[in-house]
């Protein structure tokens, strides 16, 4: 006799909007909340894109392709499943430890440092107009950081 709790899946998914976001467990709360009362998203209205420094290998695609290709073939992916997806939120953070480790890795090859800077996330519209404007998805870009010194709270702020 099987004892295990059984979910329930919905009979219709049709996501309208793709979420990726770093897996920093720090961040994780504060994205969670954010994606449900900010951008008023429920569970199954959105496809959450969850991968350590988020978006970030999508701005250097010729630094990083493998990383890039990976991104990249995920949204297509996406896309071909889900002809509801119209819309792609990136939300990229401060602190990132997967930049730190990244940066140590190549040192001087990156023009970042420690995190995705705000300058990259700018980056990102450049590059889905170049190289992924196949997919037709409209770019929403927002960014966390921490709002005050001992890093208890976190803002996340659309990026213009």
């Amino acid at each position: 006799m099987n004892s295990a709790k059984t979910y329930p899946v919905p009979e219709t998914v049709a996501p309208q909007t793709v979420v990726i976001y770093c897996s920093s467990p720090r961040f994780q709360a504060a994205f969670r909340d954010f994606i449900e009362t900010t951008l008023g998203l429920k569970p199954g209205e959105y496809v959450p894109f969850v991968v350590a420094g988020g978006a970030g290998a999508l701005t250097r695609p010729d630094m990083l392709p493998k990383e890039f290709r990976f991104l990249k073939e995920r949204l297509e992916l996406f896309r071909e499943q889900y002809a509801s997806i119209k819309r792609v939120v990136i939300i990229g953070h401060e602190d990132c430890q997967y930049y730190k480790k990244l940066s140590g890795k190549l040192g001087s090859l990156l023009p970042f440092h420690t995190h995705l800077p705000l300058s990259d996330m700018k980056l990102l519209s450049q590059v889905f107009v170049r190289l992924l404007a196949h997919l037709g998805m409209r770019l929403e870009l927002y960014y966390a950081k921490f709002a005050d010194e001992k890093h208890t709270q976190i803002t996340i702020e659309p990026v213009i």
